[in-house]
């Protein structure tokens, strides 16, 4: 929980790398949990930086996110 609020299902995601000065912190949500709407981080987010982390569904149990380091769509990071 954050805060104490219930969080929707979602994975942690640490990305480090060859011209990284530093790990990246991320989370990766699934477009089909209803209880998104609810999330505490999500919320917290505008939509257009809400969608840059939920995964799209390309079957079942098959899903798919793309991770942007910078630019357009850049995926959005945290702080540990």
């Amino acid at each position: 929980t954050a805060e104490g609020t219930l969080q929707a299902p979602h994975v942690a995601l640490s990305i480090f790398g060859k011209g990284l000065n530093r790990r990246l912190y991320t989370r990766v949500y699934f477009v089909d949990e209803a209880s998104n709407a609810e999330d505490p981080v999500l919320s917290m987010l505008p939509e257009d930086e809400r969608q840059t982390l939920i995964a799209e569904k390309k079957g079942e149990g098959t899903y798919h996110i793309r991770i942007r380091l910078q630019g357009e769509g850049e995926t959005v990071f945290f702080e540990a």
